[in-house]
């Protein structure tokens, strides 16, 4: 597992050294669990410097290289990093924290990143005219706005005064056990933006500023940090603020006493790239091709999907590894459509594919015996597709399936799934026909899922297996339609 960003040492970054005008420190964010993948992509099609932090990996990079970042497949977002602090020392007293992250924008290198920030997006005016020195100890707190989202499962709401608590968490509700997400942030503080206080004479770029805070010590909300660095920046250079219409997103980042400050490189995730039409349920470009990268094809490589939904893994494969042969497949018909369609939009942007897709069975595939070199599948979770009881059968007779189909020892299988009992129970059933070689937890929407890789043995399923296969009589009908994913 990777180390969480506050094992980070600083220190080691190229490019967030004093006098260093060349080179710029990156951050890319990844799924959790597939943090290595990335970074070997990046080894691989950059040869720069790469260090692995949860959900993250940071690179340093000349200033001209950054839009071959940029083009990276495995990662989600790109931003340039442009301060980082250790340990922040925070204070003790509310009005003292404000100050120090009003006057915290003082402190950080701008020039270097609006300089990339302006080439990434084409800007035409130098963002940076003049630098105004802080007047004011801080801005205005407004805990009336900042904080009126705030539940009872806030990790600080016992830190912060009675008085500016919400109506709503005055009369003791907040004393219940918190509940909070796996990464310690409460969902509704986990983005949230300044607020829109333009001033008429402002000009520039418009920007927002995106706090994401984590810790149980602190004195203030996500809001509040946002507010109080934002009133910095835009004291500082006079840019105008925008909630929605900015073209200039800061990110201040902050986990209990480590602080940095990044700009966005991106307008949009990076994984939103080859879908025009959506199913239910989606797995992200980026996931899509971690999981192909894992099964390592080579050129000549029969790749197949037996559970497509909308194609996204074969899309993305044929898009990256082009000289293997990428072929889906969905027993729903709405899914099989789906995919034309989203196959069609990126035809029509002039994309060399080569794919095809069909209607079938997962379990009875249309194709020779040992005819396919690699599987690749997100497999239904039993949750909004299907149901675990369910998988318990469709997971065995795709496996025995997938193994027929699939080239004795060289043959391998990259199988998605959160139904972990039903995959594990499954495999320990064939281990005549698949060996586990290894098996990744991996972030999913929020679900915790696993991503196992799969090598064929040299044995080919027996008469026994296949029978029994082909009198499992337990999945009728209805339940084969969650083979849709």
């Amino acid at each position: 597992m990777a180390p969480v960003i506050t094992a980070l040492d600083s220190t080691v970054f190229t490019g967030l050294q004093e006098n260093n005008s060349d080179i710029c420190t990156l951050e890319a964010t990844v799924v959790t669990g597939l943090e290595d993948v990335a970074q070997q992509e990046c080894r691989e099609k950059l040869g720069a410097p790469c260090t692995v932090a949860r959900g993250r990996i940071f690179i340093d990079i000349e200033l001209h290289r950054v839009p071959e970042v940029l083009k990276l497949r495995s990662v989600d977002n790109v931003n340039i990093i442009l301060k980082m602090v250790q340990s922040f020392g925070f204070p003790s007293e509310r009005e003292q924290c404000f100050e120090k992250l009003y006057k915290f924008a003082e402190t950080v290198d701008w020039r270097k990143g609006m300089k990339v920030w302006k080439e990434i997006f084409h800007y035409s005016d130098d963002p940076i005219k003049e630098i105004k020195t802080l007047q004011n100890d801080y801005a205005k707190p407004r805990p009336e706005l900042d904080l009126k989202s705030l539940k009872a499962s806030s990790e600080i709401i016992n830190q912060l005064p009675q008085s500016i608590l919400p109506e709503h968490l005055k009369t003791g509700g907040h004393n219940s056990v918190p509940e909070v997400n796996n990464t310690g942030i409460g969902l509704t503080e986990q983005k949230t933006p300044v607020g829109d206080n333009n001033t008429s004479d402002a000009v520039g770029p418009k920007f927002r500023v995106t706090c994401n805070r984590t810790g149980s010590s602190h004195k203030f909300g996500s809001p509040e940090a946002a507010r109080q660095f934002g009133a910095g920046v835009n004291e500082m250079f006079g840019w105008p603020v925008s909630l929605s219409k900015f073209d200039l997103e800061i990110l201040l980042y902050i986990d209990t006493e480590f602080v940095y400050v990044a700009v966005c490189l991106t307008r949009e995730p990076m994984f939103k790239r080859n879908l025009s039409h959506f199913g239910p349920t989606n797995l992200r470009a980026t996931t899509c091709y971690n999981m192909i990268r894992l099964a390592s094809p080579k050129p000549g490589d029969i790749i197949v999907d037996p559970m497509c939904g909308g194609a996204t893994i074969p899309m993305e494969g044929c898009l990256t590894y082009s000289n293997s042969m990428h072929i889906g497949g969905d027993n729903f018909g709405q899914a099989v459509k789906r995919s034309r369609e989203n196959i069609e939009n990126l035809l029509k942007k002039g994309k060399s594919m080569p794919i095809d897709v069909a209607q079938w069975d997962a379990t009875k595939l249309p194709f020779r015996d040992q005819s396919v070199d690699v599987i690749v599948s997100d497999l239904p979770f039993g949750k909004r597709l299907g149901s675990k009881i369910d998988n318990r059968v469709l997971y065995y007779r795709s496996l025995v399936e997938m193994a027929r189909v699939t080239r004795p020892e060289t043959g391998r299988a990259i199988l998605l799934t959160q139904d972990r009992n039903s995959m594990l129970k499954n495999i320990k059933r064939v281990p005549m026909l698949w060996r586990s070689s290894a098996s990744r937890t991996v972030n999913i929407g929020g679900l915790t899922a696993v991503i196992y890789i799969l090598q064929r043995t040299s044995l080919c399923p027996d008469p026994i297996i296949m029978a029994e296969k082909k009198s499992n009589s337990i999945i009728d009908e209805t339940s084969q339609a969650s083979a849709s994913s």
